[in-house]
């Protein structure tokens, strides 16, 4: 069995304020701006949709924060077989099936053989092959999406 949600402490040294991040909030993961950075805990501000620009800021220990470049959100739901999931440590496993039980919780089979029994409200980490396009290494918001 694969477990997607759990790892090893990330160092807050690999993060810094104003960078996007995801949250691990019970199997979700949460879009995240970090605000603030100490040893124990990150400072979180998490984007929320309604109402418009409402927001929620919050503590969190370090290793449930990663990084968001390269990487987009998806509820279970949504899966498709082909999808590259990245599992809590970074590692990259291909989803090879997806489909939920009887008792609503969702099974993600991977390419290797490996299965994952989620939460019917999980959200989860995938790589993103959209290329992200900047200037002088400034990534560029295209109007529309939201970064």
């Amino acid at each position: 069995m694969t477990d997607l949600f759990t790892s090893s402490f990330l160092p807050t040294a690999m993060l810094h304020v104003g960078q996007a991040v995801h949250v691990n909030a019970r199997a979700a993961w949460l879009p995240a701006t970090v605000t603030s950075l100490t040893l124990a805990r990150v400072g979180v501000d998490y984007r929320i949709s309604p109402p418009p620009g409402s927001r929620r800021a919050e503590l969190v220990a370090p290793w449930a924060v990663r990084p968001a470049d390269g990487v987009c959100l998806r509820p279970v739901r949504e899966l498709r077989a082909g999808d590259d999931v990245l599992a809590f440590d970074g590692t990259t496993r291909t989803v090879a099936a997806v489909w939920p039980r009887r008792d609503r919780w969702w099974v993600i089979s991977h390419a290797d053989g490996a299965h994952a029994v989620v939460s019917p409200t999980a959200v989860l980490r995938l790589t993103d092959p959209t290329p992200t396009v900047s200037v002088h290494g400034i990534p560029l918001s295209v109007p529309g999406t939201t970064s």
